[in-house]
This record gives structure tokens, C-alpha cells and sequence, in this order.
């Protein structure tokens, strides 16, 4: 088991993952898919907190955001059903889940943005930050080469940012308790498992007592 120093305030980048109207709030068309798992466990509390104590360490906060045109054109079967995705998968097009400029698809009240601080927002169709967004470039413009993880969901957004984020040899922490148990065990070994092979796995609290003793 690696033993990691203290998170750097000063080199850390926090990512929030998917944390949209409609897949997280009582009233979006997608609260079946993640609104117990954040709101009935606690986890929702703790990204506020985390959020809280990024900002009093100066930390930026990128939202990742996966957004649609009116119509899901992102979503379209192709090659005969053989693309498949969390997307088309769980039905964001025929429930018109997520469309950009609608309330669905905004950032949750409760983690909004602060205009006053480096926070962004970057949207894409798909489920991995780096993917066909500006993300990368805010990283290298922020000088922020540790990405620390929050959010939805475990298994797609959260993960794939761990594994892209490895690929272009950024740091990265996964925030253990700040995110979802979507698949039960799965999630489980993923974090215990699979997410360590890429980065440091820790839960906010310890994160949030480094941050304040820098």
C-alpha cells in the first residue's frame, strides 16, 4: 500500500462529476438513478463539505457536466446497436434527460459554482471529462497537475476520470466517501480494488484535515 504525503492545496485541482438537476435532484427526470444514493446516505452532505473546505484551501473546482442537444443526436444508435453507453443504457434520450440550457441539466443548487473563484464548468455527451472538452486546457492553465473526484457516478464518470487522468500521468485521488454505491459490491471493489491501481483512494475527512493543517 503506497503512503501518500499530505493532498497539495497548491497543486490539486478538484473534479465534480455529474452533479446535475436531473440525475441527482428529487424533481429531475433521472432521480431514480443516483437521488437515495446521495441524498439517503449522507454522501451529499460530505461533497458540500469537501466543496467548503477545497475553497477555504484556494483549490479550483472543475464541473464536468455530461450535457445533450434537444434530440440526444449524441445518443443515436450506430453500428448496429454494437456503441452502446451509460447514456443510451440508462435512457437519458427517451426520458430527454440532461438537455443543455434546461434546468435538468444545470449543476445542483446545493454545489454550485462560485463566479467569484476559478470554477468551470465543461460539458460533453459522454461520461469522461477529457474527452472532446476543454478540460486539459484549464488543467495546464491552472498550473493543477493532481485531479481530486467527487461525485457521479462511481463506476462511469468518476472512473473513467481516474483511469484518462492516470493515461496522461496526472495524479489522482478518488474521494471514497463522496461518491455513489450504484452497483452495490461492484462499486465497492472498485474502489477498494481497482481505483488504487491509479491513484490515492481516501475518504473526505482525512482530505479535508490535510487541507486545513496547510
Amino acid at each position: 500500500m503506497t503512503d501518500f504525503p499530505p493532498i497539495p492545496k497548491d497543486d490539486t485541482v478538484l473534479v465534480l462529476s455529474h452533479m446535475q438537476n436531473d440525475f441527482i435532484h428529487k424533481d429531475g427526470k433521472g432521480a431514480r438513478i443516483a437521488h437515495d444514493q446521495m441524498y439517503g446516505t449522507g454522501t451529499m452532505d460530505r461533497i458540500k463539505a469537501l466543496v467548503a473546505a477545497c475553497r477555504a484551501a484556494g483549490i479550483p473546482i472543475i464541473y464536468h457536466n455530461e450535457t445533450f442537444r434537444p434530440g440526444h443526436p449524441e445518443l443515436r444508435e450506430t453500428r448496429g446497436g454494437y456503441v452502446r453507453g451509460t447514456g443510451r443504457v440508462l435512457g437519458l434520450a427517451s426520458d430527454q434527460m440532461a438537455i443543455r440550457g434546461t434546468w435538468g441539466a444545470a449543476i445542483l443548487d446545493d454545489v454550485a459554482m462560485d463566479p467569484t473563484r476559478d470554477e468551470f464548468a465543461i460539458d460533453n455527451g459522454k461520461v469522461d471529462p477529457f474527452t472532446c472538452t476543454e478540460f486539459e486546457v484549464l488543467l495546464r492553465n491552472l498550473n493543477r497537475n493532481i485531479i481530486m473526484i467527487a461525485g457521479l457516478a462511481c463506476n462511469f464518470g468518476v472512473e473513467m476520470a481516474a483511469r484518462s487522468g492516470n493515461e496522461r500521468d496526472y495524479g489522482i485521488c478518488v474521494v471514497s466517501d463522496c461518491v455513489d454505491r450504484f452497483l452495490g459490491d461492484y462499486t465497492e471493489r472498485t474502489l477498494t480494488d481497482l481505483l488504487p491501481l491509479y491513484g490515492r483512494v481516501e475518504t473526505s475527512d482525512v482530505l479535508i484535515r490535510e487541507l486545513e493543517s496547510q
